[in-house]
């Protein structure tokens, strides 16, 4: 199994920017992804496609996994099973050549399944755990599946937070693929036409709730278009910082200080992160 040194964590986040790892490996398989979480006793990070992820220009002092590797997708009995670092891209293609309906919402989010499985990524009022119908996980030395109704989970988090996942099992709806093709393009029409998707940025920074709206909140405060440094508050989407070309992670984690602080001071709500600063 190969472990590098000192690597650079910018082309492994879709900011685009941030620190470097201490070390770094990308294993080929789920043996080597065992072996390394069993031998390695310090500091670690799981990374999947790095879409939630930011690493401070300080660095991450520890070794960092990438899932990237770990990609396959097929089929259990009637079931859809994926490797954590599968893409939500290719899964888009793997449900459009076998009309599987249910993700279409998932159009054009560069996330891998295991990061989604953690977090319950979703959109447009849809997410994960629609169709997540077990996850196996690596706990206490060793692998072990847990039912959908052994996690806890709810809007952007869940009771995986701090775990290991490996695979995902999805219960989707047969459609036909000219259906599930349609479904994912409007969705995908409607992310383009609404989010800054040209930009290295997150997404969502900060998580909303039943009664507030971030990115309405910011919009009124007037933040729309500040910057720090490269990063900006989207002129497109308030609810997004982004990478307008030369943000370091400090500007990143500047902008998204004064937001949440502008937010408090003004209204006295205290907005929480969608977006994992590696510690």
């Amino acid at each position: 199994m190969k472990i590098e040194k000192n690597i650079s964590l910018s082309n492994e986040t879709t900011f685009r920017c941030g620190g470097r790892a201490a070390w770094f490996s990308a294993p080929e398989n789920f043996a080597e992804f065992e072996n390394l979480l069993k031998l390695h006793k310090g500091k670690l990070f799981v990374l999947g496609a790095g879409s939630k992820t930011l690493c401070p220009d300080s660095g991450f002092d520890g070794l960092v996994i990438s899932t990237k590797n770990l990609k396959n997708i097929t089929f259990e009995n009637d079931l859809v099973v994926c490797d954590a670092g599968a893409k939500f891209c290719d899964l888009e293609k793997f449900c459009i050549s076998h009309g599987l309906s249910g993700l279409e919402w998932s159009a054009a989010i560069p996330a891998s399944v295991g990061g989604a499985a953690v977090m319950n990524a979703g959109a447009f009022g849809h997410d994960f755990f629609e169709s997540v119908e077990k996850v196996e996980i690596f706990e206490n030395g060793a692998r072990k599946i847990l039912q959908k109704n052994d996690i806890e989970y709810a809007y952007r988090k869940t009771s995986l937070l701090g775990k290991v996942v490996f695979r995902v099992w999805l219960a989707l709806e047969k459609k036909s693929p000219k259906f599930v093709a349609n479904e994912f393009d409007k969705f995908r029409q409607k992310k383009l036409s609404a989010q800054p998707v040209f930009y290295g940025s997150a997404g969502s920074i900060f998580k909303r709730t039943e009664n507030v709206i971030p990115s309405k909140i910011i919009d009124k405060l007037g933040l729309k278009g500040v910057k720090i440094g490269g990063a900006e508050i989207s002129t497109h989407h308030s609810g997004f910082i982004i990478n307008t070309g030369n943000a370091t992670a400090g500007d990143v984690i500047a902008l998204i200080d004064l937001a949440r602080k502008t937010v408090e001071e003004n209204c006295g709500i205290r907005l929480e992160n969608e977006v994992i600063i590696m510690e």
